[in-house]
């Protein structure tokens, strides 16, 4: 019969699916031995060998236990077979598995991809379009076609939201294309990359691994029709040449897709009263839709307080505008430089206490308490807390320089922006701000295209409409944690398309694993501004998770991933190189404030500071995997 788990131990029920760990086990008092052995498994009738560290105590129940989940095959259909003496017999589940084992009941150690009939689509060749292509590749995938309505591959977030002297506000050791272990390291280590030399960056990886072929620029896909249900299912796509204005049309047919539409793309408009009577220059700080060059010496009014706006800071004292206020209804957490590479390097995530404390010098700069800022909840004595706000970290240091400085003024009015007058915007709360130009970043909404385009009613985890050929995953908005694991883009990258590939390739996972759980978060449209593909961050993180939890492959690549940030951020940015670039970086920009007649504080976060934070977190982090071992 069945070996029972109860009897032999809790792990053998399942725990040790991941790579045959099995915690010890007692029978009647008695202890079984840990010490690490080798199994060797030969498939019967072939020459495939599969070669599993075990334990002494590793059991037949727990290789077959590890091999059906592998293989999503039921475990009694395989038999193990091992020689004793001159015979061969079948081992009992309840025995510990021999060195040498014959395998009977399947073909092979590696489980048999789903065949379609049609490519499989891929929409978006941005940061993780290309990636997905990567996967695929690494896969020895083939079976697919990338269609970007650009002429070029980048990305709608590069291309066209950001603006020529955008950089990169992460560091580039946690964003860049060829972030994989398998990969060579960047051969630069300055962390803040242009815009332009990310997207060379994207073009040159795409030629260099072999990507382009794949590839299909100046293809807009502008129609989807679905036939059949489930595994089953084909998808017919309406493909239109971008520079073909005859109004031609090319169906294509694909058997599941992958939509990566970038992130929120649509620009939260508003317009003011007195607009056409301001007389000055107003426009969205994105697009490249403004000549920063105008600017020149020209009081500034930037509205808003997400990410663009805190680039904007940097942008225009870059192009030596006037006087800067920064005009907000509240203030968003702004991430310092050095908490950002803090938390990107971490082994185990950074708390939220820790964060903010690691904040403070330079909030301390500006008279600010990041602990008083509406996204924070936290408890009296100030040792926990949760950051919950709908805009994502602007990270930069130039934003906290400039109110230092006296560059920039910030102003939190919650009644906003009542209206503009000649060479003046006026605040709800009656201040006049005498400026030449106003720049709005107002942040951006969903676009309701995406959801007419792929039908959906629901986006349950990533999937639309509980397809699991239907997958669909735009950056999270938000921030909501205790702990912080990243503030890049890379790592999620890769969690999102190896799922991709994982669920086109097994499709039957989806229904027979996931769906059982109860726990895939769904997400409809509120009708208004929220489209139903555009998911907040809780959504994302608890996906992702339930994922690494129900697929062990996941769960691997997960761990691995994580491996690989805190090697490249410790290769390409340890703590004093990083720390000197950010020091450089801020005496740049105090130069050119000093030429203006103001003065200010020094780059607070000295060598001494910043290896005191990096030690208080060193012994966060040593606590964190104390206390895991503990719970094992």
């Amino acid at each position: 019969g069945m070996f029972d788990p109860e009897k032999y131990g809790a792990a053998a029920a399942g725990g040790n699916a991941g790579g045959g760990r099995v915690l010890p086990k007692k029978v009647d008092g008695n202890e079984y031995s840990t010490t690490a052995a080798v199994t060797e498994l030969r498939i019967s009738n072939s020459d495939e060998v599969l070669q599993l560290p075990v334990m002494v105590a590793t059991t037949v129940w727990d290789i077959k236990e590890l091999l059906s989940t592998r293989l999503g095959i039921d475990s009694s259909v395989m038999q193990f077979v091992t020689k004793q003496g001159p015979y061969w017999r079948e081992q009992n589940d309840c025995e510990e598995i021999r060195r040498k084992v014959l395998v009977r009941g399947i073909k092979s150690f590696e489980r048999s991809r789903i065949e379609y009939p049609h490519p499989m689509a891929v929409i978006g060749a941005g940061h993780i379009g290309l990636r997905q292509a990567m996967v695929f590749l690494k896969a020895k995938e083939h079976n697919f076609v990338l269609f970007d309505r650009k002429p070029k591959v980048g990305g709608q977030s590069w291309w066209d939201q950001a603006n020529t002297a955008s950089k990169l506000q992460t560091e580039l050791g946690v964003y860049h294309l060829g972030w994989d272990e398998t990969l060579p390291l960047p051969t630069t280590d300055y962390p803040w990359p242009s815009r332009d030399e990310i997207l060379k960056d994207f073009e040159d990886k795409a030629n260099e691994l072999g990507l382009m072929p794949y590839i299909r620029l100046n293809t807009d896909v502008v129609e989807v029709q679905m036939a059949g249900q489930r595994e089953t299912a084909t998808y017919e796509f309406s493909l239109r040449n971008v520079g073909d204005f005859s109004g031609k049309v090319e169906k294509f047919m694909t058997s599941a897709i992958m939509m990566y539409p970038g992130n929120l793309s649509v620009p939260r408009r508003e317009t003011y009263i007195g607009e056409d009577l301001f007389g000055g220059i107003i426009a969205y700080g994105m697009f490249n839709e403004l000549d920063y060059n105008v600017l020149r010496g020209k009081n500034v009014a930037i509205v808003g307080h997400g990410a663009f706006a805190v680039e904007n800071v940097r942008t225009c004292l870059e192009y030596s505008a006037g006087q800067m206020y920064l005009v907000c209804r509240r203030k968003n957490l702004s991430c310092p430089r050095f908490v950002s590479w803090l938390v990107n390097q971490s082994n185990t995530p950074v708390s939220g206490a820790m964060l903010l404390n690691t904040m403070q010098p330079m909030y301390d700069l500006v008279g600010f308490d990041p602990w008083n800022y509406y996204a924070v909840q936290a408890n009296a004595s100030r040792t926990s807390c949760s950051i919950v706000q709908k805009a994502r970290f602007g990270i930069g240091d130039v934003y906290f320089l400039a109110v230092s400085w006296g560059k920039l003024e910030v102003i939190e009015d919650p009644l906003g922006v009542k209206r503009l007058s000649e060479g003046a915007l006026h605040c709800g709360n009656g201040r006049k701000l005498e400026v030449s130009a106003v720049l709005k970043l107002l942040g951006f909404v969903g676009n309701f295209e995406n959801d007419r385009l792929l039908k959906i009613k629901e986006l349950v985890g990533f999937w639309v409409n509980e397809d699991p050929k239907r997958w669909l995953v735009a950056e999270p908005v938000s921030v909501m944690a205790s702990n912080f694991g990243g503030t890049s883009f890379s790592p999620g990258a890769i969690a999102w398309v190896e799922a991709a590939m994982w669920f086109v390739h097994y499709p039957e996972d989806f229904w027979k694993v996931v769906m059982g759980t109860g726990l895939v978060p769904r997400h409809k449209t509120n009708g208004e501004d929220i489209p139903a593909y555009v998911v907040d961050a809780r959504h994302g993180t608890q996906t992702v998770l339930l994922l690494g939890a129900c697929i062990p492959w996941l769960g691997e690549r997960g761990a691995i991933s994580g491996k690989i940030k805190v090697h490249r951020m410790a290769t390409l940015h340890p703590i004093d190189k990083f720390i000197q670039y950010c020091k450089e970086d801020w005496d740049y920009y105090c130069d050119k404030l000093r030429k203006e007649g103001l003065s200010g504080p020094e780059f607070p976060y000295t060598p001494d500071v910043a290896h005191k934070y990096f030690a208080h977190y060193q012994a966060e982090d040593q606590a964190a995997i104390a206390k895991s071992e503990t719970q094992k």
